[in-house]
């Protein structure tokens, strides 16, 4: 099995879904079709129906199989794209307000993770930003080297910022509480249908569903773009990976005694977290090409977790920890690595591109989406300043990847000179 869709540590320690998945009639008849059951989906479908709409979410295996419901489990402020490419995009004044739409989207999530319904999401408060390299901000909030130290050891760890507004959660649990408050307020679900393609009445699919709808939404990011001729010249589908290992109790205390999650500065880099059972969450890198087989992801976190905590893995070989679960996941990034949202032709819709930051911004941006299809023009008048770029397929693939490398040359320089 590809290590894309391969089994997670989420995966194994999910509520059980509080919804079934609808009886479909065909050629029923919805206001809206919402293809996707990731964040950004259900956010769209349930904003629609909170306003009236008569909406069906379909998707084409599980609620959250895709990055939704496998990426680290960290939610905070800001865009995939930093400050300063998205000045460049949309300029001075329209960046402030685009930034102030990421903080609402994280104080969205907080809502809902913090409180009794979202329990089973186990929010934890805190995330903490690692410093690799030798130049250390002039912050009054920085923790320098001994402070650092106590919220986690590691050598080649040089500073430390907490961010106390963002925090970390299980996305998978979040997820399924999510879908079922989205069922209940009338949306339609429909799970595993298969690939789907839409033609002048709605939406097809080749497990024989056919749905009839006015305006169709593509909320897939990067698993479903093979889909969608016009989302597969704008937005690649980049993969990050990680791994899980088995509990590590002590040995964990030791070496991450806090329960904030942590990552580094690297232009695309290592982020971690304790889990609720002792076991250590690591993310790790991208990729454009290939995906990579479960056990080389497992080869890759040990040797990546080894670079940062050598005597911590020195004691894992010791009491024998292993890596119990590797996987991949694919991000949908643009060119300029800002969201893809807007209309694509005359009944079909876009919300895609939210690269790897996308547990604050999927959401608030599905919300402005129902506002602009219930009758709200304005509602996405920031997303119609961010240009549609090609990606241009295999080359633009290639292209990531030489820059990931580069950027990767330079994490490597400003660490060691």
């Amino acid at each position: 099995m590809s290590a894309v869709h391969s089994r997670t540590w989420y995966d194994d320690t999910c509520v059980s879904p509080g919804w079934q998945s609808s009886p479909v009639i065909n050629n029923e008849n919805f206001d809206f079709c919402i293809i996707g059951g990731g964040l950004a989906g259900l956010s769209c479908a349930y904003h629609l129906a909170e306003k009236g709409a008569n909406v069906a979410l379909i998707e084409k295996s599980d609620l959250g199989a895709g990055a939704s419901g496998r990426n680290g489990g960290f939610c905070s402020t800001g865009w995939a794209a930093n400050s300063l490419q998205i000045r460049r995009v949309l300029g001075e004044n329209y960046s402030t307000e685009f930034e102030a739409l990421g903080l609402e989207g994280l104080n969205w999530m907080r809502q809902r993770a913090f409180s009794r319904r979202y329990s089973k999401a186990e929010a934890v408060k805190g995330v903490i930003s690692l410093g690799l390299s030798k130049n250390i901000p002039e912050d009054l909030k920085v923790l320098t080297k001994d402070k650092l130290e106590e919220f986690v050891i590691g050598p080649r760890y040089r500073w430390g910022i907490v961010d106390k507004s963002a925090f970390h959660f299980h996305p998978l649990n979040f997820l399924r509480i999510f879908a079922e408050e989205t069922q209940k307020i009338g949306v339609k679900i429909i799970e595993n249908i298969g690939r789907v393609k839409t033609n002048k009445t709605g939406v097809i699919s080749s497990g024989g569903i056919n749905l009839r709808c006015n305006r169709i939404v593509w909320a897939t990011g990067g698993y479903g773009l093979e889909s969608n001729s016009i989302l597969k010249k704008l937005v690649l589908p980049i993969q990050t990976f990680i791994c899980v290992t088995s509990p590590m109790g002590a040995i964990l205390d030791k070496y991450i005694p806090t329960n904030m999650a942590l990552g580094d500065d690297r232009r695309a880099g290592n982020y971690f977290r304790r889990l609720p059972d002792g076991r250590l969450l690591w993310g790790m890198g991208v990729s454009a090409m290939q995906q990579k087989p479960i056990h080389k992801i497992r080869s890759m976190g040990l040797q990546n977790i080894k670079a940062h905590f050598p005597d911590m893995v020195h004691n894992m070989e010791k009491d024998r920890i292993t890596i119990d679960y590797a996987w991949s996941g694919l991000m949908a990034y643009a060119s300029h690595f800002l969201p893809v949202v807007g209309q694509i032709n005359d009944r079909e819709f876009s919300l895609c591109g939210f690269g790897g930051h996308g547990m604050n911004t999927a959401p608030i941006v599905g919300k402005k989406m129902a506002s602009f299809l219930t009758g709200d023009s304005n509602s996405l008048d920031l997303f119609s300043r961010i240009p549609k770029q090609k990606t241009y397929g295999l080359l633009g693939r290639l292209g990531a990847e030489i820059e990931y490398r580069r950027l990767s040359f330079l994490d490597y320089l400003s660490e060691r000179y």
